[in-house]
């Protein structure tokens, strides 16, 4: 069996997949090599190359004389964080982050960014608001306006590491979306048009703060949010014990 770039990734994106879906969770120790190949009909180098690849980024771990299994996402590296699915916690986490790095992004934006790159974003803003109704759409050009934001605050160590969150900051919309539905959209219309507003008369510092207010609120809003349904859930295990 030959080996090929496209048969290593296949193996990469299976135990990712495994991992997102919780068929492996961390601790559990994964295939062999061997089953890969009868399972995915690859060759081994194949599957060393994938297995390699992710425990260089700290996604899977190598116990000799046992096996492979899933690390512990505390473990994991930057680049490892997006092959696990979001909990809680992670959520939270994300949000805190993007409340300090998003705003200083914004302020350095208003104060940066060339005429051309404000009318793209006000274009981006737009499009937010034309798939109101399309979740996974509104959710591209809310996160595109944030990320366009960090290409334009001309800092090459922030705009890397956003773009290199990108696809976790992506799932952190969907969720939201998902959990919170109608009042994220009108938190986020509000304050990404005030945000724009003040970027247009380039006073950064009230971008920045509506930035800020804007994610506090998410952040208020998804808290609230998680506790009902935590409460809920209780509730009902509560019933079905009785």
């Amino acid at each position: 069996m030959s080996y090929n770039n496209n048969a290593s990734q296949e193996v990469s994106d299976y135990i990712i997949n495994n991992i997102q879906s919780g068929v492996w969770k961390p601790g559990d120790k994964i295939w062999s090599e061997s089953e890969f190949c009868a399972h995915l009909d690859v060759s081994r180098i194949a599957v060393r190359d994938a297995i390699a690849s992710l425990s260089a980024i700290s996604v899977l771990k190598k116990v000799k004389g046992s096996g492979t299994y899933v690390e512990d996402p505390d473990n994991v590296s930057l680049e490892g964080i997006r092959c696990f699915l979001m909990k809680t916690e992670d959520m939270l986490e994300l949000m805190e982050f993007r409340h300090i790095m998003d705003s200083y992004c914004t302020e350095l934006f208003a104060e940066r960014a060339t005429e051309e790159e404000i009318r793209d974003l006000e274009e981006c803003y737009y499009q937010m608001l034309q798939n109101y109704k399309n979740k996974e759409r509104y959710d591209y050009f809310a996160n595109e306006f944030h990320l366009k934001i960090a290409r334009g605050c001309k800092n090459q160590f922030i705009s890397k590491v956003m773009e290199y969150l990108r696809d976790s900051m992506l799932t952190h919309q969907n969720i939201l979306s998902h959990e919170i539905n109608r009042k994220k959209y009108q938190i986020g219309v509000t304050y990404h048009y005030r945000m724009l507003q003040m970027i247009k008369q380039r006073d950064s510092k009230m971008a920045g703060a509506y930035c800020r207010y804007h994610i506090r609120e998410s952040m208020e809003l998804f808290r609230k949010i998680v506790s009902e349904n935590q409460k809920k859930a209780a509730s009902e295990n509560k019933s079905e014990n009785k």
